[in-house]
């Protein structure tokens, strides 16, 4: 019995080493993955917030585009009225030197 219960207890030293060895070598790579998952999510906030900002900016350029669109179209309409007055200022005003010159004709 002797014989056998040496190299047992010797066996079962060894695995309780070996089981011992594999929980700090697995405490240190949880610790190890626990460290990259909280790099990680810094990182993926980070980048969210950047893509917020972004967004942001998007919308007040969206907003200051069609504000713009708005002016331009109501600009344009109020260039295309004083046009028109112009044009007929002038129709009244050519008139009236036709009629001057009929006046110093006669």
């Amino acid at each position: 019995m002797e014989v056998i219960e040496i190299p047992a207890l010797i066996a079962a030293l060894l695995f309780m080493f070996a089981s011992i060895g594999a929980k700090v070598g697995t405490a240190q790579l949880i610790g190890r993955m626990k460290h990259q998952i909280s790099q990680v999510a810094s990182i993926k906030q980070e980048a969210l917030g950047r893509l917020r900002i972004a967004q942001s900016q998007k919308g007040v350029a969206v907003q200051n585009k069609s504000l713009l669109t708005t002016k331009k179209v109501k600009l344009e309409k109020r260039l295309n009225r004083m046009n028109k007055d112009m044009g007929d200022i002038k129709q009244d005003d050519d008139a009236r030197k036709q009629r001057s010159e009929m006046r110093k004709v006669e």
